[in-house]
Order: structure tokens, then C-alpha cells, then sequence
């Protein structure tokens, strides 16, 4: 487009410092502005920058955590003696009248499934010096073994343990009366029993 004097019109173009291409802005404007808007704008960026960085730790201590946590251990299994009559063997085995628990003793175990493991009173009736008498039991929730132990048929402990430690781990029930002390273990499910004169 052409002035009044004939000549076009001509529009200076911004150059960067020594000569560089025309349209480009020089470099020292522009870290000007980006400084301007990091400063003005500071407290949202740094506050978006923080959350995010928070995330990703968050995120990678998750992971580590959830692939480094060892497994928790099962209990070990004990092999009975050689020979022994474990408490499984004498749970499948069928109920008999000496299995049941006397009227009065209440324990929590599932009807039928109780079974005479350990006596010390004599057969004959002769001796009642340390009476004690006790049965397992399968539980009410079906998921334990419960040993009741009496020594006068009225009143009773009972102690309960998670299956298949009963069966096949190591553990261990004691209870006292004026008969004295009973001591009971079942070790890989074999039966063993003691009664002392303390108490």
C-alpha cells in the first residue's frame, strides 16, 4: 500500500540483538516473562508441584511395601511317635458311652464329637486320689479342638486352640484342683497326660 508520496508503506520487524531472524522476541524478554509468571504465580505452582510430588512418593512406597512384606509362616508340623494313637485317630472313631461329657460340665463343642483322651482314675473304682478325667471336643465353630478337663464331674476347664495345631502342632493345658495338678500336651496330635500332687 502506497503513501502519499508514491512510496509503500514499510513496517520495522523486531530482531534479536546481532542480527538474528526477524518475528522472534529476544531472549532475555522471554526468561523476563517466565520469571514474572513464576513469581506472581508462585504459591500455585509450587502448592500443584508439591501435591504431585506427594503422590508419586506415596505411590512408590505403596509398591515397595506391598511387594517386600514377607509372608507370614505356617506353624511347623509335628510327627507323633511311632505307634501312637493321636487325637485325630480317636476323633474319627465312634462315640462311646465314656465319651460323653457328665450332665452337669458345659463346654463349647459340637454335640457327638467329644472323646475320653486321658483318665487317671482307676478302672475298678479303687483309687480317687487324683480323679481327673479329660475329653476333646470338636468346637461350636467348628475351626478348634477343645480339651475339658474335670476332676469331680461338676466343675471344669476347658482350653481351645485353632485346628491344626491341635492336631498336628504343640500345645499344652494344665489345671489344678484339690486332686492335685493336671498337666496335658498334645504334641503331632499324640496324647500325653500328668497329674502332680501340687496345687
Amino acid at each position: 500500500m502506497a503513501n502519499a508520496d508514491g512510496r509503500a508503506d514499510h513496517v520495522d520487524e523486531a530482531t534479536v540483538d546481532g542480527g538474528g531472524e526477524p518475528g522472534l522476541q529476544a531472549g532475555p524478554a522471554r526468561w523476563a516473562r517466565w520469571r514474572s509468571v513464576l513469581w506472581t504465580a508462585r504459591p500455585r505452582v509450587w502448592i500443584a508441584l508439591g501435591a504431585a510430588a506427594a503422590v508419586g512418593v506415596a505411590f512408590a512406597a505403596g509398591t515397595v511395601v506391598g511387594t517386600t512384606r514377607p509372608d507370614v509362616a505356617a506353624a511347623p508340623s509335628i510327627t507323633p511317635t511311632a505307634g501312637t494313637v493321636t487325637l485325630e485317630q480317636l476323633l474319627d472313631a465312634p462315640q462311646t458311652y465314656a465319651d460323653q461329657l457328665p450332665g452337669p460340665v458345659e463346654a463349647p463343642v459340637s454335640l457327638h464329637s467329644t472323646r475320653l483322651i486321658f483318665s487317671n482314675r482307676a478302672l475298678d473304682g479303687s483309687s480317687f486320689d487324683t480323679p481327673w478325667a479329660v475329653w476333646a471336643g470338636v468346637g461350636t465353630d467348628r475351626s478348634t479342638i477343645c480339651l475339658v478337663a474335670t476332676a469331680n464331674r461338676i466343675e471344669s476347664s476347658t482350653a481351645c486352640y485353632p485346628r491344626e495345631s491341635a492336631l498336628h502342632g504343640s500345645v499344652s493345658m494344665s489345671a489344678q484342683s484339690m486332686s492335685g495338678t493336671l498337666t496335658m500336651s498334645l504334641r503331632g496330635g499324640g496324647v500325653q497326660g500328668r497329674v502332680t500332687n501340687e496345687y
